[in-house]
């Protein structure tokens, strides 16, 4: 499921125009006198190449080759975002309001496609940071029926991640089922995500400020040998890798650099 906030404020907006009135009624409508709200999307992609990100796409799965040369094909891939905090530059924090909870990302939806996750009021200010939380996913079942885990629910609840597939390699082919509930804790920076300075909220913004959170899925399983992998080591490898390729970006469109 995805949604973004700011059509949903939009929608109420535009719906209720004949009470609103025209031009400056409906655009205050968008706007608490004083504050600004700040949206968090969350998304996911290949490594970029030749300034573009590449389709990964196959059937249902995703299919890339690792550094080792093993051809990896994720048929299920799912991370969850636990939560998110802003840094303000003296050094005051933020912390984001989840929509729905933590979210369990499923990384086999197409690529690039934005899930909003959390959003925060905030006054004035210069944000130089941001910390993201990755953790097993723990949820009532009302709040897990916001997200779309298809069959994997059952395997995806209490995870960080879960990734079910197969490597190949040399004629060699091995099925994989992948599941970790360590925390990973990143921090960001955002002290030149916005035309080079810091995020900064004027508090007089017309309409919501959006930041997107991505990370790199294809790097997940790179100097790994599917043939005889330790346990604890691949753990440790996908952690790792998910704290080296997130990235956050202004706005809602994730560059390829």
């Amino acid at each position: 499921m995805s949604f973004s906030l700011r059509h949903l404020i939009a929608a109420a907006a535009l719906s209720s125009t004949a009470v609103l009135g025209a031009g400056c009624d409906l655009i205050d409508a968008f706007n608490n006198e004083g504050s600004t709200l700040v949206q968090l999307m969350v998304t996911h992609h290949a490594t970029p190449e030749d300034g573009g990100f590449p389709d990964l796409t196959n059937g249902d799965a995703r299919t890339f080759e690792t550094d080792e040369g093993w051809t990896v094909s994720l048929r299920a891939a799912f991370v969850t975002t636990s939560s998110a905090t802003l840094h303000e530059c003296n050094g005051t924090s933020v912390p984001f309001d989840a929509f729905w909870g933590q979210l369990p990302e499923d990384i086999t939806n197409t690529d690039l496609e934005l899930n909003s996750f959390a959003a925060v009021e905030v006054e004035a200010s210069k944000f130089c940071g941001m910390t993201v939380e990755y953790g097993p996913y723990i949820a009532s079942d009302d709040m897990a029926r916001q997200h779309d885990m298809g069959e994997h629910g059952d395997k995806v609840r209490g995870a960080t991640y879960y990734f079910e597939g197969v490597a190949s390699k040399d004629g060699v082919s091995v099925d994989f089922e992948l599941v970790g509930n360590k925390t990973a804790i990143v921090e960001l920076d955002l002290s030149t995500v916005m035309h080079g300075g810091p995020l900064t909220i004027e508090a007089d913004e017309d309409f919501p400020v959006d930041l997107t959170l991505s990370k790199t899925y294809d790097r997940f399983f790179d100097g790994v040998d599917f043939t005889g992998f330790d346990p604890e080591d691949m753990d440790a490898n996908i952690m790792a890798v998910l704290e080296l390729e997130s990235r956050v970006a202004f706005g809602t469109r994730v560059t390829a650099e």
